[in-house]
């Protein structure tokens, strides 16, 4: 078979190829530019997720620094010693939060102890000495020994180059020469007539100051859960006797507005044997005779020497006492003197002192 291709036939043919190859190329053409779309579309979205993400953290440290400058005023206004003198303390303004902090109040360590405060520097550490729990800790060489909290190393507080310094009531008399080293004291005892109300003011104006609300909520419902358990505690007796013992001396104290451990009728829920106890923040010169005399269900004794109970209750329990109906029936408690004179507004320490009385009274 002879087969004849025309000129026309292969016209025809190149035309057919040429066709096949326009599709080809458009096609192709096509996809690459649904590629460049989608890559395109893929930048935009990644770059506005960048600027969302970048947004997002600015606003976040916006948010971390917006607090500062702070401006915190004491716990309370005015102050009178001993001597009759009134100091007024100012207001406080940190351009920043505090990272050198010193500490002369126990109890205020304690709460920035619990709350998870860093940048404590110096501490009092003489010879009233600390709670066990805070002890452990900063008795170490880490932090700078400040005297006591009756006498303050000046020299050493200006060493430490401090941003903030918080006292109370023993320290006041150093108040304008602290001033003198950083303008940012506080004075950070609380005036409040209910005592507990004073502990989570103290707790508040430290978690506003760091940053530790969320903690203080936590350290604040602990308290208010043992308070509320030895008030129920405290219900179930007739009447009590809060007593403090010191070189073979004791005390008494009541429940009037001058008397130091007020809160334990007040706040604790006991029931005062007597309401006719000189009022003063060191309780009035009790003999064993006057605690027989008044002859309370429970008799709580504050060890102001910090011997061990076996040797106070050598001293205490006479024969006087030994006819009280605290001691017949069982409910003479020993307390820790560092806690609870040294320790008062702690957001631990206040917790330890109502756990010492739920411990003995069983």
């Amino acid at each position: 078979m002879i087969i004849i291709i025309t000129e026309d036939d292969r016209n025809r043919q190149e035309r057919k190829e040429e066709m096949k190859k326009f599709k080809f190329l458009t096609a192709t053409a096509v996809l690459a530019l649904a590629l460049a779309a989608c890559g395109s579309e893929e930048e935009a979205k990644t770059e506005s997720t960048d600027t969302a993400t970048e947004e997002t953290a600015g606003t976040e440290t916006a948010t971390e620094t917006a607090a500062f400058p702070m401006t915190v005023s004491s716990l309370t206004t005015e102050n009178t010693s001993e001597d009759g003198k009134a100091t007024v303390f100012e207001d406080v303004t940190f351009e920043t939060m505090p990272e050198k902090i010193v500490v002369f109040d126990t109890g205020f360590l304690d709460t920035l102890d619990a709350l998870g405060v860093e940048g404590i520097v110096g501490v009092a550490k003489g010879s009233s000495g600390l709670p066990e729990h805070l002890a452990a800790k900063y008795e170490s060489e880490e932090y700078a020994n400040l005297g006591t909290l009756k006498d303050i190393d000046l020299e050493a507080v200006a060493a430490l180059e401090p941003d903030a310094i918080f006292i109370s009531g023993r320290q006041t008399a150093f108040y304008e020469q602290l001033k003198e080293i950083t303008p940012n004291v506080v004075f950070i005892g609380s005036d409040n007539e209910d005592y507990i109300e004073g502990v989570k003011e103290s707790i508040d104006l430290a978690a506003k100051i760091f940053a530790k609300e969320e903690k203080a909520e936590e350290l604040k419902t602990t308290l208010d859960t043992k308070v509320a358990e030895v008030a129920e505690k405290a219900a179930g007796y007739e009447n009590a006797l809060v007593t403090m013992y010191n070189e073979k001396k004791i005390s008494g104290f009541d429940n009037g507005e001058d008397s130091r451990f007020a809160y334990v009728y007040n706040d604790f829920g006991f029931k005062p044997v007597t309401e006719d106890i000189e009022a003063s923040a060191h309780g009035s010169d009790f003999s064993y005779e006057s605690v027989l005399a008044v002859d309370p269900e429970v008799l709580l004794i504050i060890d102001r020497t910090a011997s061990d109970v076996e040797t106070i209750k050598a001293e205490i329990e006479n024969d006087i006492i030994k006819q009280t109906r605290a001691y017949k029936e069982g409910n003479i408690v020993y307390l820790d003197g560092t806690t609870w004179y040294f320790g008062s507004l702690g957001a631990t320490t206040e917790v330890s002192k109502v756990q010492e009385i739920l411990d003995e009274l069983k």
